[in-house]
């Protein structure tokens, strides 16, 4: 399907300004940043008590991916996702409860030198710091081991890609009481760089087109792209997930907030979905049109794999809780709806309009005042006779049942 002759240059003009107020402000990712290599500095002090473990500190989840956004009041944080991994310990030497505890010690160690006044909290698998300096940041920390010899495992049984494995690790659960206090091979395992490696191969020619603008803006005309990290620069998929996030939460608002659609299940799909389309607004229409296709069935079951262990099953709550996946296509419904009825406008003004109701009002005004200050914007640009102010329905996807189509298999 060509998206492109469907887009219209308001609507293409929104969502680019819409991705840009979403984006988390550049101060803040640099303070993110040095929050995270900060602790990785104190836990290789000569006092450490870790220090022995070589521990590696670096962040996965959303900020290592790119596509963390905005939160939509000052009351809410930035949640920052670390991994500390211990390099020289394995799941022979140590459970999961004593590596909680030593991670958790030094955490609080850390506190008291940071002069942060929370306490450290403990969740199901990691610590969490929470600053109360104004920074709106909260810090999950996630104790962990290598496991890459488990992970390649599990990818040559799948006959997929071994490479993926270079960095999986072994995690704390302390609802697993059976395995949480003794040492045992039995832990649960992840691969946030795998997947994070994953991601930046399926927009690679996206990325690294924007790590170069990157570099040449900063006159590192010589520099590497492989010196960028992904956070640094927002390629067309990022912004694409971005802001199916923010529809998504809007959405939800109104909704159970137990059946919330998941960030890992939508940005897998998205990813899945997208085909390096250059421009955002071509990417979400790629995205909204295709993201059900990775969901497969397995034995009855829905299943989302995770791409860089295929034995996990990122919708695997809804078995149990079979209204999650109900309303996974209900958003997907919706959001097809809501995209698709102004995709054609050439108002940028009247896009913003009608997204106002499905995005909020606060990130519409931004992306409004975005667009003023842009040179060379058409915001006042002739809208069609059909854009006059109502949603126009069945633009998106043309001829195509803009319906959600659900695997094969399901009922």
């Amino acid at each position: 399907m060509n998206t492109s002759s469907n887009i219209g240059f308001g609507y293409n003009v929104a969502i680019e300004k819409l991705a840009e107020e979403l984006a988390v402000p550049q101060d803040r990712i640099d303070q993110a940043e040095r929050r995270y290599k900060d602790l990785g500095e104190f836990l290789h002090r000569d006092e450490s008590k870790v220090r022995a473990y070589d521990p590696d500190v670096y962040i996965q989840g959303s900020f290592a991916l790119g596509t963390p956004i905005k939160p939509t009041s000052k009351d809410e944080d930035y949640d920052l996702d670390i991994v500390v991994s211990f390099r020289s310990l394995t799941k022979a030497q140590i459970s999961q409860a004593d590596l909680r505890a030593l991670l958790l010690a030094e955490l609080q160690a850390y506190r008291d030198a940071r002069g942060i006044k929370n306490e450290v909290g403990e969740s199901r698998r990691c610590c969490t710091l929470i600053y109360a300096d104004g920074a709106q940041f909260h810090m999950d920390v996630l104790p962990a081991v290598p496991d890459e010899a488990k992970m390649r495992a599990v990818l040559s049984t799948y006959l997929a890609d071994q490479s993926l494995a270079e960095g999986a690790i072994a995690i704390t659960d302390s609802d697993k009481a059976e395995t949480y206090h003794v040492i045992t091979d039995e832990w649960r395992t992840s691969n946030p760089r795998g997947f994070a490696a994953w991601f930046k191969s399926r927009q690679i020619a996206q990325l690294n087109e924007r790590r170069r603008a990157f570099l040449d803006a900063q006159g590192k005309v010589t520099a590497s792209v492989e010196d960028v990290p992904v956070f640094r620069v927002r390629t067309p998929l990022q912004s694409s997930i971005m802001i199916l996030k923010r529809h998504r939460d809007e959405w939800f608002a109104e909704q159970d907030s137990d059946l919330k659609v998941i960030s890992v299940i939508l940005t897998t799909l998205s990813t899945h979905a997208y085909a390096g389309e250059a421009r955002v607004s071509d990417a979400i229409a790629k995205i909204l049109r295709d993201m059900h296709l990775a969901i497969e069935e397995r034995n009855g079951v829905s299943w989302i794999a995770n791409p860089t262990d295929p034995s996990e099953n990122f919708a695997d709550r809804w078995e149990k809780f079979p209204k999650r996946r109900e309303s996974f296509f209900k958003w997907l419904e919706a959001a097809r709806t809501d995209f698709g009825a102004v995709q054609r406008f050439s108002d940028t003004n009247i896009v913003l309009n009608e997204l106002s109701r499905n995005l909020g009002s606060t990130l519409v005004e931004g992306a409004r005042s975005r667009v003023a200050a842009s040179a060379g914007s058409r915001a006042v640009s002739v809208a069609p006779a059909a854009a006059a102010g109502a949603s126009a329905p069945g633009l998106v996807f043309g001829g195509e049942d803009r319906r959600p189509t659900e695997p094969k298999g399901f009922g």
